[in-house]
């Protein structure tokens, strides 16, 4: 492999078994070590990434991670506590036979731990993001939509309480994990999103990540077979993954108007109504997973733009808002299904009625969509004004080819 290749596969690995790793060794040494155990997983990548490129790739990568991130996680603990004689090494051949599927229960395990500390919600979800996805601090704040130092210090704070109740939750059943459903969804749906669409300023889609989201949901499954918002979320993910191969262009997004249909994989659209017909609407009650599910699944049922059912789309939109009343997000996506079968002037006062309400999150798909509304009223000169604005609020490459893209169509 090229280091480029070699880059690239300890990525790949990294968002794979960056969760295992973290799982497998919290459940063998400790819950309450987990600081240094995320230490010695990021050593074992940065010297994965400087001797693969010269050695080559071990035949077993899991078993080898391990091991290394297992020596290098015995040496902080006895440096912490000098003379600890509960560490013992294990051999590299007993570590080599590891297989990553082992870590699995380990994975679930450590999620339900994460969900029984008694923070907020919000703080839940941050706590798991950086542990088991392995999401940075602006990756983070993307998906929480909250300030980067805010990030940091509820993770500085979670270490402290991870040690206090460590003890308490040695090991964690799946019995509860029913109980632990809502939090270990909404982990899962803000994974897949982050690599639906990266935080990152050279990355677009993170394909790594989404399908990390669907096996790890796969994985669930075997423990709630017939959980409504768990089939309603696998059937969003399949729906959206199927459409990647039209999604991007060189360096640009391509938006659904225009992108080929042809591209999108019909095997992945059908395995996402299988998830969907699972779905019994008799014993549970709509939900966001299942509304965005329905959403995804009339634009991959549609043959063109055109003949998609945009009042359809704009009815689930306000069912979700229902749902969802403080999600400024969905108010803008009903706007634009809106805007394909109504008058587009009232549209873009109802976008101004949303402005007070923006964060700088925000502000990138409000500016955005506020000049594709222009653009479709024939109105050049204000559509050109708001996808400047637009690029202010955004460091992304594909939002800003894709942005500086209309400019030149506009011939602006």
């Amino acid at each position: 492999m090229s280091n480029k290749d070699i880059d690239k596969f300890t990525d790949h690995l990294f968002r794979e078994y960056h969760g295992k790793m973290i799982s497998f060794l919290s459940a063998k040494f400790g819950y309450q070590q987990i600081d240094n155990i995320v230490d010695a997983v990021q050593e074992a990548f940065e010297i994965a990434l400087s001797e693969w490129r010269y050695k080559g790739t071990p035949k077993n990568c899991f078993g080898w991670l391990i091991y290394v991130s297992q020596n290098k996680l015995i040496n902080k603990i006895n440096r912490d506590s000098v003379g600890s004689k509960i560490l013992n090494r294990i051999s590299y051949e007993e570590e080599e036979s590891i297989a990553s599927h082992e870590a699995e229960d380990s994975l679930l395990q450590l999620l339900i731990f994460f969900s029984k500390i008694n923070v907020s919600d919000r703080n839940k979800l941050i706590i798991s993001l950086y542990y088991l996805c392995g999401f940075g601090y602006s990756e983070i704040s993307r998906a929480m939509m909250l300030p980067v130092e805010t990030i940091k210090k509820i993770i500085l704070r979670s270490q402290v309480l991870i040690k206090k109740i460590a003890i308490q939750y040695e090991k964690c059943e799946f019995e509860s994990l029913h109980n632990e459903m809502p939090h270990l969804l909404h982990v899962l749906y803000l994974m897949f999103n982050e690599g639906f669409k990266s935080a990152q300023k050279r990355e677009s889609i993170k394909k790594d990540l989404c399908f990390e989201a669907i096996r790890l949901s796969v994985l669930v499954k075997k423990y709630q077979e017939d959980h409504c918002e768990l089939n309603a979320l696998l059937a969003l993910f399949f729906f959206h993954v199927s459409r990647f191969p039209a999604r991007i262009q060189e360096n640009g997004w391509i938006s659904i108007q225009f992108q080929n249909r042809t591209l999108w994989d019909k095997n992945l659209i059908s395995e996402g109504y299988a998830y969907l017909n699972k779905i019994d609407l008799s014993k549970n009650r709509l939900n966001k997973y299942h509304l965005e599910a329905l959403i995804a699944s009339v634009h991959c049922s549609s043959p063109n733009y055109e003949k998609t059912d945009w009042r359809l789309i704009s009815t689930l939109y306000s069912q979700l808002e229902f749902l969802e009343p403080n999600a400024i997000a969905v108010k803008i996506n009903r706007v634009i299904a809106e805007s394909n079968y109504l008058p587009i002037t009232p549209l873009i006062e109802k976008m101004f009625d949303l402005e007070p309400m923006l964060n700088d999150f925000l502000k990138f798909p409000f500016y955005s969509t506020l000049a594709f509304l222009y653009e479709k009223g024939e109105k050049k000169e204000m559509a050109c004004h708001y996808y400047w604005c637009s690029l202010s609020y955004t460091n992304n490459q594909f939002d800003n080819e894709y942005i500086n893209l209309k400019l030149s169509l506009l011939h602006w």
